[in-house]
């Protein structure tokens, strides 16, 4: 069953800089949860990702834990919720 969750990416306190417009870590969301087996397809839009995947595979606690981790390329990370689910 493919499910859809939508998270907001808490990042601006975090890395200020960059904001969630950073072309490279949106193409490191994009390339760390399209690799999760049972993932299809991730949009951003503004301060949020929606991502589609099979329920039977992945949990959205699951994907939120892999968004917790990122970007690999600073020190802090964001800081994901699940706004809908």
């Amino acid at each position: 069953m493919i499910s859809r969750s939508v998270f907001q990416i808490d990042c601006t306190g975090v890395i200020p800089e960059c904001g969630f417009e950073c072309a490279r870590s949106v193409q490191e969301i994009g390339s760390s949860l399209t690799r999760m087996k049972g993932v299809g397809k991730f949009y951003t839009d503004g301060e949020g990702v929606t991502v589609e995947y099979d329920a039977e595979t992945v949990t959205a606690e699951q994907l939120k834990d892999v968004l917790k981790g990122l970007p690999s390329f600073y020190e802090s990370h964001f800081v994901p919720t699940v706004i809908a689910s």
